[in-house]
């Protein structure tokens, strides 16, 4: 889910609440994008930061129809975990300074990464991604 309107560049931050209402058939993922381009094309180019049920977290590069693992599915302690009656609630955010790129889950550091290489890909659109199957509400989305 992304709107042009929500275009970054520079020093910037964004951040939203995610509750898991329930629990989906099999592990899917939910968060946040960064540095969009083309979004609606073929050649769509994004970085995501997106967690799971089981309380784990994945950053990615899309480029096209490829994608690339920056930091593979890996358990942190800050990130909800579904509880048994599969709802899960977290806060995610990205913050992007001159030199680095900064994941956090509720308030606390899960990853940084270098604005450099990959990860220098910032700047665009930032929005949205909920995998399928997924019933998840989404509340206070903020880019600034």
């Amino acid at each position: 889910f992304w709107n042009p309107r929500n275009t970054a560049r520079g020093n910037y931050t964004a951040e939203v609440t995610f509750t898991q209402m329930k629990a989906p058939t099999h592990a899917e993922a939910y968060g946040l994008i960064w540095g969009g381009a083309d979004l609606n094309q073929p050649t769509q180019s994004y970085m995501y930061f997106v967690i799971r049920g089981d309380g784990k977290y994945l950053v990615r590069h899309r480029a096209g129809a490829e994608t690339h693992d920056v930091q593979p599915w890996t358990e942190h302690p800050a990130i909800v975990k579904q509880g048994e009656d599969g709802k899960q609630k977290n806060t995610l955010r990205i913050e992007v300074t001159a030199t680095a790129i900064r994941l956090l889950a509720n308030g606390q550091l899960v990853k940084e990464l270098p604005k450099s290489g990959m990860a220098a890909v910032t700047d665009g659109i930032v929005g949205l991604r909920v995998n399928h199957n997924l019933d998840v509400h989404i509340d206070g989305f903020t880019v600034r």
